[in-house]
């Protein structure tokens, strides 16, 4: 079986996060999402599985990480979606189906699996692969009931589990059943999924439209193809957006198994003094916390100093240097120095700064 991975999408609703990484390489319960996703595919697929990833944005960034990092257990790849164009030096691309079709060699008429780089469920992936061996069926797709389905594939089932129609993102209700980041063709489909992707590249796309993924496997629907439904019974984490990325921060924390949860060593240290931590927190290496109180539900990066705040539900960067910040509900990017702030829902990008006062960079 071989897996692809689309990734070249340049992450629009992340925005400001993205200006600067790829969205798969935000950090949350000390890991990218990118690790996450793959410490879940070793537990599900063995050593040297084939990986093509399709990079565009950022592309370097993502090459040198996942080579230096999961090289020694898949057999990586990386194909290139180039972009349509240049919007303010932002690229923008012809969509996920585009990105898909570049996978045709790649795949070569074996068994696919396609993940996508912004879900991440709880469970593994092991799942899928059982309904597909267990199932008389053509393909698999991963679905999950969600609160929101308009911002989704969403998926039509039967009583057999059966999935009968799938639609992007319908403005009106047909069903909660959302598509779930992970899709798997059997080598008998493969074929005529590729041939179908290829007539649709060559469809000239009007502005702002894109080449979609989710009108293809309704084709293969309405032409016959099984497709089942493989029900998620846990989580799904969405980190397509900034409010499901706090979301999927606080479903991870809560899963998170530490050896010392309070952080006892950390005081014993002096990295922690005179403050409080709610649990449960998740604290990166080389931090420095004064005169706070932190959690429930942080995380916290790398090489960050925090004096005299109070900060919960919450996603902190690497590099980053907070005084005197009271919120919740907020994501700080990257080496961003903030102080003087009492403020809920801060959304700020990478090197950001926000003062009232003087103070020296550290």
């Amino acid at each position: 079986m071989k897996l692809v991975c689309p990734i070249a999408g340049v992450g629009k609703r992340l925005q400001p996060f993205t200006y600067s990484k790829p969205k798969a390489f935000l950090k949350v319960a000390g890991k990218r999402l990118i690790d996450h996703i793959l410490i879940k595919l070793k537990r599900t697929f063995p050593k040297n599985t084939e990986i093509a990833f399709i990079v565009g944005y950022k592309k370097r960034q993502i090459v040198e990480y996942i080579n230096e990092h999961f090289s020694d257990y898949f057999k990586l790849e990386f194909i290139e979606q180039k972009p349509l164009g240049y919007l303010a030096d932002t690229p923008f691309f012809s969509g996920l189906g585009d990105a898909i079709l570049l996978a045709k060699n790649f795949v070569n008429g074996d068994d696919c699996f396609i993940f996508l780089s912004d879900r991440l469920p709880l469970e593994d992936y092991s799942s899928i692969l059982l309904t597909y061996h267990q199932g008389d069926c053509d393909g698999v797709i991963n679905i999950k009931r969600v609160d929101n389905p308009k911002f989704y594939g969403v998926t039509v089932v039967d009583e057999d589990e059966k999935i009968i129609k799938i639609v992007e993102k319908p403005q009106k209700f047909i069903s909660d059943y959302a598509v779930s980041g992970a899709y798997l063709f059997g080598k008998n489909l493969v074929n005529r999924l590729f041939e179908l992707l290829d007539v649709q590249t060559n469809i000239e796309l009007e502005n702002g439209k894109e080449h979609l993924f989710t009108p293809i496997i309704d084709q293969l629907i309405s032409e016959g193809s099984v497709f089942k439904a493989n029900v998620m019974q846990s989580e799904i984490l969405d980190f397509g957006r900034p409010e499901t990325l706090l979301e999927g921060n606080r479903c991870l924390l809560s899963e998170t198994k530490l050896n010392d949860p309070l952080y006892e060593a950390k005081f014993h240290s002096g990295n922690i003094l005179d403050s409080k931590i709610v649990p449960p927190v998740f604290i990166g290496e080389n931090v420095n916390i004064k005169n706070s109180v932190i959690g429930p539900n942080v995380s916290i990066g790398d090489n960050i100093s925090l004096e005299k705040c109070i900060l919960s539900e919450s996603v902190i960067g690497d590099g980053v240097f907070l005084r005197k910040i009271i919120s919740s509900s907020s994501i700080i990017g990257d080496y961003s120095i903030l102080e003087d702030l009492i403020k809920k829902n801060i959304t700020i990008g990478d090197s950001s700064y926000i003062t009232t006062s003087k103070i020296k960079s550290f």
